[in-house]
This record gives structure tokens, sequence and C-alpha cells, in this order.
């Protein structure tokens, strides 16, 4: 029996499949010439089914006709041009395959000994998943999340405990399963994945991808790029002037280490490859930020500048060289929005080319949202401008 398990994000750009283990006969003719000495130094005939079933979910999720490709570095399973990964337990094999992304996989049946080694994968401040997930939900994903992401490294010299780390986990917006976020630090390197998982027959299966750091975008006089853990400090400060977030809704933040908690967490960049990108001058100086957001209206186009900026042009600069980077990566559409309280924001819109197509009470727009009472109360008359640019 076999089945396409279809994670709540990145459902375009990856393929997984999962595969029963069932009894088989020699399937090596399709195989590499490693898979098949492989397959003959195996005495077990469970191991054997196990590690056909793996083989045949790969050849499923990368529409292949054979495997005679497929190659080794070390112990880590190739495929040119592409990322894979697999996995098999005793009643099940999983396999990976995508065009774009870094990936690593997993699947496990549920395991009580990990109570008693939950100490040597398990982070201080990874123990609150134990209280929001359940405890053997908790011990499950952390477990089959690291195995993924000690998969997508693939270069092996990996501590569970010290180098790799999840930073947020949760039920998904449809409670099919979980997403999250974990880094991969070691040595200088710091990696950051989308993480998720899903229970399957019984069975969890864990998933980790990498989306490669964009190149930053530069226009006349500024460059846009990721942020970084050490852009906290200069996020903070930007926060922290009221005028700047006057009408933002943002309350700000109570600490650099608050902006730093909210740029690790930040899933954005992994989970749709674009998101609020940090603006620069060109010797490096910061000025703000202006990006994309996926919003259940669209994708919203966004900005926000020190006072120090304003007036010279750096919005409408930064905003043009987003455009032209949504162009180029076949969005179709940008939403931008405004409060009639705000013209200058409306004027770097329009500048821009967007037209309004709804305006909307601000007490209207905020139902079903979160919205401080001092924000609602101070923004009261004011409309929710939504404005729209076709690409």
């Amino acid at each position: 029996m076999n089945h396409r398990i279809v994670f709540s994000e990145l459902k375009e750009e990856l393929d997984i499949r999962f595969e029963a283990i069932v009894p088989v006969e020699d399937p090596t003719e399709l195989w590499c010439d490693e898979d098949r000495e492989k397959w003959n130094r195996i005495a077990s005939e469970a191991k054997r089914n196990e590690m056909a079933a793996s083989r045949l979910a790969l050849l499923r999720a990368g529409q292949l006709d054979s495997l005679k490709a497929l190659y080794f570095e070390g112990k880590r399973p190739c495929y040119p041009g592409s990322h894979i990964s697999i996995s098999h337990c005793k009643h099940g094999a999983v396999a990976v395959f995508s065009n774009a992304l870094r990936v690593g996989i997993d699947i496990e049946m549920e395991r009580d000994q990990l109570a008693k080694i939950s100490h040597k994968f398990i982070r201080p401040d990874e123990e609150h998943f134990l209280d929001t997930l359940g405890k053997q939900h908790a011990m499950q994903l952390l477990w089959g999340l690291k195995e993924s992401l000690f998969k997508l490294h693939g270069l092996g010299g990996l501590d569970f405990k010290s180098h790799l780390h999840v930073v947020q986990l949760d039920r998904n917006s449809s409670d099919t399963g979980w997403e999250g976020l974990a880094w991969i630090e070691k040595d200088g390197l710091r990696m950051q994945t989308l993480v998720q998982a899903v229970q399957h027959e019984g069975m969890y299966v864990c998933l980790a991808t990498h989306r490669p750091e964009m190149v930053p975008i530069e226009s006349e006089r500024l460059v846009l790029r990721e942020w970084q853990k050490e852009d906290a400090p200069w996020l903070f400060d930007l926060n922290s002037d009221p005028e700047v977030i006057e009408f933002t809704g943002d309350a700000g933040f109570e600490s650099i280490a608050a902006a730093e908690g909210l740029i690790t967490q930040y899933p954005n960049y992994q989970r749709d490859g674009y998101g609020r990108w940090m603006v620069t001058l060109k010797d490096g100086t910061p000025i703000g930020w202006c990006g994309l957001k996926r919003n259940p209206w669209g994708i919203d186009l966004g900005f926000r500048f020190f006072q120090a900026q304003w007036n010279k042009g750096y919005a409408t600069e930064a905003a043009q060289a987003t455009i032209e980077w949504a162009k180029n990566h076949g969005l179709n559409r940008l939403v931008g929005r405004a409060l009639t309280g705000n013209p200058a924001s409306i004027r770097v819109l329009e500048k821009l080319g967007f037209t309004a197509f709804d305006a909307q009470p601000i007490e209207e727009f905020a139902t079903g949202q979160y919205m401080r009472e001092e924000d609602l109360e101070r923004w009261k008359g004011q409309l929710m401008l939504m404005m729209k640019l076709d690409l």
C-alpha cells in the first residue's frame, strides 16, 4: 500500500511518498550498484523488505523509471540535480524528493524508551514542548525532527542536543500535524529550517527543509537582505519610536532579546521564500525594512523606516525593488494597506501604481484579528484602505 503524504506547507515544492512494508521478490534490477551490493549483504528478510519499500517510495516520489543514477556521499543518498531523503521502520518507509529544497525525512513508530534518553536530545529551552504538545508527542517529534535535521545536514558529526535546536513547534492551522522552525548550528554554520510532522497510520513522519538564503536585492542606493540575528538592536530601536509605529498596531519590543527572538522564530523565508527584508544603504547602514508577507487577503507589501530617513525616497525605492523581485519570481498580485490617517504611505503606494479596491472602517477590519484597544481608540473613524498592484 502506498500513499502520497501532504504536509501543510511546501506542497508544490516537494513530493513525499509512503510505502507499506510487504514481502518482495528481488527488486534490484532498477537499483544502482551500491544498493544492489547492500541488498545482497542483508540476511534478514524483514530488513530487505524495509529497504525495498524505501526505494519504491523514492521511485514514486521522484516519478523515476529507475534508481540507477542514485549515488551516496558517505551514507547520504543523492540523486543528480535534486534533493532526496529516505527513512524506514518496521511498518513503513517514506521518501521525499525536491528540485528546490534541501530535505531530511524520518519515520518512527511510537517509542516508549525515548523517555529514558530524552536528556540526551532535548535542550532545556525545548522542555516546554512537553507541556504544550503533550509529553509523548513532544518526545517523538523532537527526536524525529532532529533525525531529519541530521539527514538534511548530511555531513555527520552533529550532536542532537548541542547542534540541533527546535525553537518553534505548534499544531498547524488545519490541525492535521505540526510545524515550526529549527536551527542547525555548529562551527560557524547557522542554518534555519522549516520543520513539519504528521502522524500516518500510527507512525510519526517528520520533515526538515532548507531554502537557500536569498541573493540580496540591490537598487541605486539600497540593499535589501534577509534579517540576521545580529540585526536585533536596530530592529528594537526602530520599533521603539512611537511615531514610526503609530499606524502599525505594533507595541514595540520589551528588549533587544525579544527582537532577537522574533528574528530567530521568523518562518517566512523558509516557508514562503520571501518576507520582510532589512534595508541598508550601500555602506551597510540600516535604515529600516521593506518586503512581502503572506496574509489571508493576499501577499502584502509593507515598509517601515527610521524617522531620520523619511522624505528621502527610500520607501519608494525599496518598494520598487521589491516589486521587481516579485515579478521575477512569478508573483501575480501584491496588496498594500494603509489607514486613511496615514497619507504618506498612501502616496508611496499610489506612486508605485497601486489602486484602491476596498475601504473598511477600522472597527470592521479588526473583526477576528488581534488589535489593541488603545490603537483602535486612536484610529477611531479611520478607514483601512486596501490597494492592489497586478504584476
